[in-house]
């Protein structure tokens, strides 16, 4: 079964029994089994305007979506620690690609960043 961002978060929010997560709220990415990732393309704008970030990562084979309850100063105070694309500007973005592989789950693999890890956010 293939999962878009709606179905991922209506699919979540059923899990979680409530309506927490939103298309303004959350991210969602599928994972590129070819470099073993999620990729995630986070507007800076959203670290001042939201508390959380929900990033949902959808795996098809096995089906398996993963919860990741990031909070915003998190990405705030570890900013310089990641990838920023046209840092300065109306459309930064943050830059993450979570790895899949067991030796660096969900750890941020962007060239320019530090390995920062996810994985504390991951949630059951």
């Amino acid at each position: 079964m293939k999962l878009d961002k709606k179905q991922a978060i209506d699919r979540r929010n059923q899990q979680l029994g409530g309506t927490a997560l939103t298309a303004d709220n959350s991210h969602f990415a599928i994972l590129d089994r070819k470099r073993n990732i999620w990729w995630f393309d986070l507007p800076v704008s959203q670290l001042k305007s939201t508390e959380w970030l929900n990033l949902l990562l959808y795996t098809a084979e096995p089906e398996q979506l993963q919860h990741l309850k990031v909070p915003t100063n998190f990405l705030r105070a570890h900013i310089s620690e990641m990838e920023v694309r046209n840092a300065g500007k109306r459309k930064a973005s943050i830059s993450l690609e979570l790895s899949a592989d067991r030796d660096s789950l969900l750890q941020d693999l962007r060239p320019k960043g530090s390995q920062l890890g996810f994985a504390v956010f991951l949630q059951a």
